[in-house]
């Protein structure tokens, strides 16, 4: 069972050691800035950690949030809220 578990264990370090050849590949094709800006925004973006969510995810996560409903609820009362004293102000200057 521990030779197994060794034996998992080298092959995602040997799987690490491959992706970061690739990735060391991939910058190699960039000038020296361009590669800082690159190394730059990926450590960012691990240090948010949002190196795995997708961009569906961190939508959903705002809609989750009672903020956006506030806003939502705002933005669709605001106009029928508008017209309504428009239309009272109207007939109150008539009548």
């Amino acid at each position: 069972m521990k030779k197994m578990s060794l034996q998992n264990e080298s092959s995602q370090t040997q799987h690490i050691h491959n992706l970061e050849s690739e990735l060391l590949k991939e910058l190699s094709r960039y000038e020296q800035d361009e590669q800082a800006a690159i190394l730059k925004k990926m450590i960012s973006r691990l240090r948010k950690e949002r190196y795995i969510r997708s961009p569906l995810q961190v939508v959903g996560e705002m809609v989750r949030t009672p903020f956006i409903w506030l806003l939502m609820t705002a933005g669709i009362a605001l106009p029928l809220l508008v017209y309504a004293l428009l239309v009272w102000v109207s007939l109150a200057v008539e009548g």
